[in-house]
This record gives C-alpha cells, structure tokens and sequence, in this order.
C-alpha cells in the first residue's frame, strides 16, 4: 500500500461524512497542510521522524500557546526490561535498552503549554512548575509511520488550554526506517525520563491515539510496578495487528482505514513488525506488546476508552473494555477513525469526555 493510496481517500465520502466545511478548525488546516507536504514521498522511504514542514505552515499564534521542541536522554537508572514468556521481544527490547545506555539511541520530545495557562517557572522546561503538577504525556497516532508532525503541534496546545495542563508529546520513531519494539522504547525512556526529572507518576495521564494507543499500552505494561501513571486514556486504539476481528470487514464502507492483510509485506502491521527471519508474522503480531488486546491487563492504569461506532477499530476495543471491568467505554455514533478528531462539534465531546477522566484520576491540586 503506497502513501497516495491514503491521499486519494482523503475526499472520500466516508471521511467527509457528517462534516461541513464551518465545522473545520484552524488546527485541522495547519495539519492538512503539514500532512500534505509530508506525503509528497512514498513512505517506503521515510527515515524516522517526520520532514521538517512547509516554510508557508501556519504559526500557532502567540496567544493560543507555544511550544519547544528538547532532546532528554534515558535514565542511567532505567532497569533493563523484563518480559515475561516472550524471548522474540525481550531480546529487541533489551539490545535497545545496552545500545541507549552507550548513547547510541537519540531521544526528543515536544513540550506544549496554552497561553490561557498563568505562567508559572519554566513553561517549556522539563522540569516541575510545583511539587505536585499535573501532566499529560500524548502519544499521536499514524498507523506506525507517523508520530509527531508539523501540523500536530496545533492539537498538543489545543489539548493543553482544553485541560489546563501542560502537555508533552515524545516524538517516537516510525517504521519503516525504525521498527518494533523501537517505537515503545521510545515512550518507555520519555516516562522514565519525566519521573526522573521530578514529576509524580500519580500525576501523569497518558493519552494515546490510535498507533500511539498501542504503543503506550504496551510501554505501560513494561513500566507497571515500576512507575504506575495516574491513568491512561485510549482514543480509537490499534489494539489488534492481527486484524482479526469483524468491524475491519464490517466499516470498511463508512472508514477510511483500508484493510490489508498483515501478511501482506506492505501492510501496516508488517511495516511496523519488520523482518520476521522465517518465524510466522501472524503469530508475532499477536503477541501481548503488539497487539494489545491479548495481552495480560494487570497492571495497567484506570483507563477510558473512546472509539466511533463506524470505525475498523470498534470491535477491539469492546472486546477489550470487556477484559477491563474498570475501563469506561466512551462510542461515538456515525463517528469513524477519521471524523473523531474532525469538526467543532465532535472536537468539543472529545476533550469534553478527557477533561472529565484526567479531573477524575488525578490530584486537584496540581498547577
């Protein structure tokens, strides 16, 4: 599946569906833009984080937010990762892990703040504005071959004035050029590297979207024990590479995502999976830190799930609320993979339904 496959839906009724053009918001066309500059190139040669944007990408104007772009290294304390009945992970996570502490990984991260937050310290520091500051850690989606754009940072500050808090985005690598379990590394050493810096676990939310739903997941699975966030909220999770479940058939008409096979060598699933050195793909991409709707969900954080009912994705995300007594399922009828974060109106319930959780799981008296 070549990138221009994805352009050419773009018009498609079923992306459009339900949206007119007044509902179209200023951060929806600084992402167009910078979505459209980044896609002019097959993604086959695509060399981790995304291309700078385009010189005409529109500014964040200084009374809406600012943010700032640093590079952190992981914590020489980080133990090395510990997973339990899967020797094909623990051995990619734990080669990454030696070859970050002899400094051969490079790490960055976006930090985010709205102007309608009182400055207080170092807004676009790293460190604590006050002991018991709230946070949120925001992992963007993009089918693995994504992450962090140039039009994104529209949504990191939109997110940051709709919740009052400051947001920071690790800006994980993307596949093809860096493939599993690099991605979830990347989100591992961000957490750690917060914590270290003097943030309270208690006080962290993190959100994950899509792609970046299933490589949270799967980072707080490995932190569990070790550094238990305050709670997690899942936005149309990827939670099953194997494609197995029947909304993939079901919404094919009413989403955008197209389905391929994740034995196709040019899918998604196998992009991110990478080389299989003749084991079978199928079986690797269901393993727990891949595909995290079969993994073990002891452990994880209080979360909240929300997901359209016409999207590919709906059905994993029922089966796993299901594993999860606790979880809060949020559905969006008439809302696929591509209208949740699309108009005004579906914007407005989104943060709506975040402000609510993060207020929920975390301190009140965070600043």
């Amino acid at each position: 599946m070549r990138i221009s496959d994805i352009v050419d839906s773009f018009s498609s009724p079923a992306m459009m569906s339900g949206v007119g053009d007044a509902e179209v918001t200023d951060e929806e066309r600084a992402m167009a833009r910078a979505v459209s500059h980044e896609l002019f190139c097959d993604i086959s040669g695509h060399q981790g984080f995304p291309p700078t944007g385009p010189s005409d990408e529109p500014a964040i104007p200084p009374d809406m937010g600012s943010y700032r772009i640093f590079d952190y290294a992981m914590p020489a304390t980080q133990p090395p990762y510990q997973v339990l009945g899967d020797d094909y992970s623990l051995k990619l996570l734990n080669a990454l892990h030696s070859e970050d502490l002899a400094g051969q990984c490079e790490h960055s991260m976006v930090v985010s703040v709205s102007a309608t937050i009182p400055s207080k310290g170092d807004m676009l520091g790293d460190k604590p504005l006050s002991e018991d500051e709230r946070i949120v850690v925001y992992l963007p989606g993009g089918a693995f071959i994504g992450g962090d754009t140039p039009g994104s940072k529209w949504m990191y500050v939109r997110m940051s004035m709709e919740l009052g808090l400051r947001v920071f985005t690790p800006r994980y690598h993307v596949a093809p050029a860096f493939r599993y379990p690099r991605p979830v590394h990347d989100v591992c050493t961000a957490i750690a590297f917060l914590v270290a810096r003097g943030f309270c676990p208690q006080n962290i939310v993190v959100v994950g979207a899509s792609a970046g739903a299933n490589i949270g997941l799967s980072a707080l699975r490995l932190l569990a024990g070790s550094i238990d966030v305050a709670g997690c909220v899942v936005v149309e999770p990827c939670l099953d590479l194997t494609l197995s479940l029947d909304s993939w058939q079901r919404n094919q008409e009413v989403c955008v995502l197209p389905y391929v096979s994740p034995t196709h060598p040019g899918s998604i699933s196998r992009m991110y999976l990478g080389p299989v050195d003749g084991m079978d793909a199928v079986e690797l991409l269901g393993r727990p830190l891949l595909s995290p709707l079969f993994a073990d969900v002891g452990g994880l954080p209080p979360m909240q799930i929300q997901v359209g009912m016409d999207d590919v994705l709906y059905d994993e995300c029922v089966a796993f609320t299901e594993r999860i007594p606790t979880a809060e399922l949020i559905t969006y009828p008439g809302i696929n993979h591509y209208t949740m974060f699309r108009g005004r109106t579906q914007l407005d319930r989104f943060y709506g339904n975040l402000l609510n959780f993060v207020t929920r799981v975390t301190s009140k008296k965070g600043s």
